[in-house]
């Protein structure tokens, strides 16, 4: 039997004015984007999980509060132009909310974030903000947690990427291969200088053949291979190589580094980005 110890979830509560829910929805539906865009997540779905229909004992709160939090969802996903479908007896015993569905590289669908509008929870702790006309007024709660469980979001990422991960996320960015062990030291100055510039890297230094050492690279999908030997050490420069593309030539240390460090702020962006 599998028993689950503890698990690790990115929650957090947003507290607003009535009038500032759609809005606020709107703001956290963009946080999950960009999570999703940053990690190349494309083929998901907004659910929108709402209470039973016919069943409705085990939800607290007011008809009307629930109406008001259901057509704040429908109406913000609606104007970020998800793609929804509506799954009744689905929402939170305290509110609807709208659910991520995301699918991994097996096709199966994996709820990897959400969001849900909270009306009830502010009155049973019997929360109370001053308006700007003085009146004490209950403020609204959205529950948002862009990952969901951060155990299952990193398998389900794994699966995704197949651990070929985007550069940026990769825990290992850069590996020096020298060619033999007269280029040891040059290949430790390397490695030096990449980790001065923040970009994870690490020097195989075994007495084992280039075509050894580059084929045991590839299969850890490492990024980037950087080959050391007497011309690159007589010129300050590297012999670069791609994951799963190969020889991209030589050139300069400080460049490549410049180009790394691009690489990865365009990619933490969110944003496409070609090497």
């Amino acid at each position: 039997m599998t028993r689950v110890r503890g698990f690790t979830q990115d929650d957090a509560h947003l507290f607003c004015r009535p009038e500032q829910v759609l809005e606020e929805f709107k703001k956290v539906i963009d946080l999950v984007l960009y999570v999703f865009k940053s990690l190349d997540f494309h083929d998901y779905t907004a659910q929108i999980s709402l209470r039973d229909q016919e069943d409705r004992s085990k939800y607290i709160g007011s008809d009307e509060n629930w109406e008001i939090a259901e057509k704040a969802i429908m109406q913000a996903a609606e104007e970020k132009g998800l793609k929804t479908v509506i799954e009744y007896g689905e929402a939170a015993f305290y509110g609807p909310k709208l659910d991520f569905m995301v699918k991994d590289a097996l096709g199966r669908s994996w709820q990897l974030g959400t969001i849900q509008v909270d009306y009830n929870l502010p009155e049973r702790f019997e929360l109370e903000y001053i308006d700007s006309d003085n009146s004490r007024k209950r403020p609204v709660m959205i529950h948002r947690a862009p990952f969901g469980s951060m155990e299952r979001f990193v398998a389900v990422l794994i699966e995704h990427c197949a651990a070929n991960f985007p550069l940026w996320l990769a825990p290992l960015q850069v590996k020096v291969l020298p060619i033999s062990d007269k280029y040891s030291e040059y290949a430790h100055f390397v490695e030096k200088e990449l980790k001065k510039h923040d970009i994870r890297a690490e020097v195989d230094d075994r007495n084992e053949k280039i075509g050894k050492k580059i084929r045991d690279t590839e299969l850890m999908k490492v990024p980037y291979m950087l080959v050391i030997g007497e011309k690159e050490m007589n010129e300050g420069k590297v012999a670069l190589r791609k994951h799963g593309e190969g020889d991209k030539g030589a050139m300069l240390l400080g460049e490549f580094i410049s180009d790394i460090q691009a690489l990865v702020k365009e990619q933490i962006k969110g944003k496409s980005a070609d090497s």
